[in-house]
């Protein structure tokens, strides 16, 4: 009979989670699935009066709480019992589907339960509304928090991703499950409001599931504000948790759930699905006329082909631009084996792989080591310099992640940004699988909002605007993430209106920042931007305009020991590109010696090293020291003037040129030696040094000693400043 095909679904699904489950042991989040399914077994069995599977369902999920709660004594026993149990339900289940009632008993299997859980209330009464942290047992809140907070992120992924393709089942299924999870355990955890707001999201999804409700941006701006509700209420229930000061709650629960009842009862929204045909006219391949055009020759075709199909062989878009348009409309879903590990444990690790490191360098490098013949001693020496390498790569791997999330809540930024802003942009992605240090991702995370926030606000136009200039009518905002040597580039390009250099030069000259009696080149132009003060807005509003802001980008970069760019093109757009090393911990640097102090020079900012001929050398009145390096005069700055050293060369063709970048420019640096490249860990300075330019932090060498890491960009400052 069909009418118990959802009972057998039900027990059959439990059976199949069951059996997935490693050791024994149920987790929180298994424990919230099941829950889940037990309570619709309940609340079904209950409604077609199978009471032999409710009193089973009822006794199985008092088992499951005190199994969750380590309140039994004999573990296995427990878990034993609660296969038995489902096995049991499968049973009444099958035998109600085929002779309409069960003939076997139950009795055993309700005697066993209070057994194992010794003198607990009888099945099925209500539990007292108390909180795990009341009956002394924080982990499973705290697990249930990091869980929560983790699901709320996977949904704003997903949620995305439903945007740009609102008639993909597997996105919509992606997003259910996170829900559906976060309510089994608040359930179970007696955290009412919360279970209640995910099951009104929950049902919400399920009828866009079912076909029911059309997925439109007003049910996509519900869901987005439930998930920042359900985050902001786990987040506080860990402030409570740790003691934190309490702060309000900002959640109107009852306006969220009576906006989701609203969407549920399929309130109209002339929002459309996003189909390939409109993606292909967005950007430019096709017009409007001719997709009209070739999707009624599309219908008319038996059996009924593809728009992409038709639109290839019409010759009127190319393979590569069907492809990509496929493309916005899915999304690469990782899936990967991974362990929970408290990142605490794991900067201690680095940090003592770092001195492990350290302590190697400095037996490599002790004099007697060094001067000791024995073959064995100076092999296995080698061997261990050669483990502590991949150890220290491996260590620091671990800390690495995708910049992906990061990007995601770019685009949920951009979304709501322009909603406020009354214009509509599309986000284009690149390289979100780049890796980067995760001690860095909150770090920048500041920095791109502003930079962000700009595009939208001053670079992008309204619609009607953008249709004018020939542009498409959705603006375009594009983040692109990728590896450059020991660095991550992180782009932020939009196609607006552009920088405007003679407003941005006139600015900076009525503040008396630059002389305009001197042409400046583009790049010039541009940094100015990044002065204290200077905007070019012509209103000040929510967003931006305010005259503060990039300089503070450009400090907040720079503190990362990372370097900004700004290029644009006049009403063509702009493209902000910020370089930040890959890892906070451990820079490539070569090790130079000017008198007896010791430098380190970041290889990336390298890009030769010689010891030039004496006809090479030139002072240039005005100009200063250059050396002629492949036909190209560079300046030449003397570090043992910088830093009050007195040196063992003075004269470039008896020392030794290291010629950096830094800032789209180069230099060479005056040096006596080249001791050779090494692989340092960067200590912080301190309040002391912080400030000191040209420095970037320090390193302690083989030796013992302290070594300080260059900062080029901040030399060539330094030397300029002082003439």
């Amino acid at each position: 009979m069909e009418e118990y095909d959802s009972l057998i679904s039900l027990t059959d699904s439990m059976a199949s989670d069951f059996l997935f489950i490693d050791g024994k042991k149920i987790d929180v989040p298994d424990a919230g699935k099941f829950f889940n399914k037990l309570n619709e077994l309940i609340k079904e069995a209950d409604s077609r009066k199978i009471f032999q599977l409710k009193n089973v369902a009822v006794g199985l999920n008092s088992l499951l709480e005190k199994m969750v709660l380590n309140e039994i004594d004999d573990e296995e026993a427990g878990f034993n019992a609660f296969e038995k149990g489902i096995i049991l339900m499968q049973n009444i289940s099958e035998s109600f589907k085929n002779t309409g009632g069960y003939e076997g008993g139950i009795e055993v299997f309700e005697e066993l339960i209070p057994t194992l859980m010794g003198e607990q209330p009888a099945a099925g009464n209500e539990q007292p509304a108390t909180s795990v942290v009341d009956a002394q047992d924080e982990s499973l809140l705290r697990d249930f928090i990091i869980e929560g907070i983790e699901y709320i992120d996977e949904i704003e992924i997903n949620i995305l991703n439903l945007e740009q393709a609102p008639e993909n089942k597997d996105y919509i299924n992606n997003i259910f499950r996170p829900f559906h999870s976060i309510k089994g355990v608040a359930s179970f955890l007696n955290l009412e409001q919360i279970r209640g707001l995910a099951h009104s999201l929950e049902t919400l999804l399920d009828r866009a599931r079912s076909g029911e409700l059309v997925v439109t941006s007003h049910l996509i701006d519900v869901i987005l504000d439930g998930a920042d509700s359900l985050k902001a209420m786990i987040v506080k229930l860990r402030d409570d948790l740790e003691g934190n000061p309490a702060k309000p709650l900002k959640v109107d629960l009852p306006a969220l759930i009576a906006r989701i009842e609203s969407v549920s009862d399929g309130e109209p929204d002339v929002q459309e699905r996003k189909k390939v045909g409109e993606i292909l006219v967005e950007e430019g391949v096709v017009t409007e006329k001719v997709l009209e055009q070739e999707l009624d020759v599309a219908k008319q075709t038996i059996p009924p082909k593809k728009i992409g199909e038709i639109l290839i062989a019409g010759g009127k878009a190319t393979p590569k631009q069907v492809s990509q348009a496929l493309r916005k409309q899915a999304d690469q879903v990782m899936d990967t084996a991974a362990i929970r590990v408290n990142i605490k444990k794991l900067d201690d690790l680095i940090d003592m792989v770092g001195e492990m490191v350290i302590t190697q360098s400095m037996i490599r490098q002790n004099r007697i080591v060094q001067s000791n013949s024995d073959s064995k001693l100076t092999k296995n020496i080698a061997q261990l310099s050669s483990i502590t390498s991949e150890l220290q790569r491996t260590s620091t791997s671990l800390r690495m992640v995708p910049i992906k999330q990061t990007f995601q809540r770019m685009s949920r930024l951009v979304r709501d940004l322009a909603k406020d802003a009354g214009k509509t942009v599309s986000v284009i992605m690149e390289g979100e699988d780049t890796e980067i240090d995760r001690n860095m991702v909150d770090e920048i995370y500041n920095p791109l909002v502003h930079m962000i926030r700009n595009a939208v606000d001053h670079g992008i136009e309204f619609p009607e605007e953008q249709v004018k200039l020939g542009k498409t009518e959705k603006g375009i905002i594009q983040l692109r993430a990728y590896h450059r040597g020991g660095n991550i580039v992180i782009e932020i390009s939009d196609n607006g209106k552009g920088l405007d250099k003679d407003s941005i030069l006139k600015k900076a000259v009525e503040k008396g920042i630059v002389d305009g009696s001197h042409d400046l080149p583009d790049q010039d132009i541009y940094r100015l931007v990044f002065h204290p003060g200077l905007s070019t807005a012509k209103k000040v509003t929510d967003i931006s305009g305010r005259g503060v802001g990039m300089d503070v980008v450009r400090q907040a970069v720079e503190k990362l020991r990372g370097k900004i760019e700004i290029n644009s093109v006049y009403g063509k757009g702009t493209t902000v590109s910020a370089r930040f090393p890959l890892t906070m911990a451990i820079i490539n640097g070569m090790v130079v010696r000017i008198g007896n102090e010791k430098y380190i020079i970041p290889t990336t900012a390298i890009r030769k090293l010689l010891r030039p001929a004496r006809e090479l050398y030139n002072k240039v009145i005005d100009k200063g020291e250059t050396i002629n390096i492949m036909g190209k005069l560079l300046p030449l700055v003397r570090l043992y003037n910088l830093f009050g050293i007195e040196p063992e060369y003075k004269d470039p063709w008896d020392a030794v040129i290291v010629v950096v970048e830094g800032q789209n420019r180069s230099k060479c640096l005056l040096v006596d030696e080249i001791i050779g490249g090494e692989e340092v860990v960067i200590k912080n300075l301190g309040k002391g040094l912080k400030s000191v330019k040209g420095v970037s932090g320090g390193a302690i060498m083989g030796g013992g000693n302290v070594g300080l890491i260059l900062d080029t960009e901040g030399l060539f400052e330094l030397s300029e400043s002082l003439g």
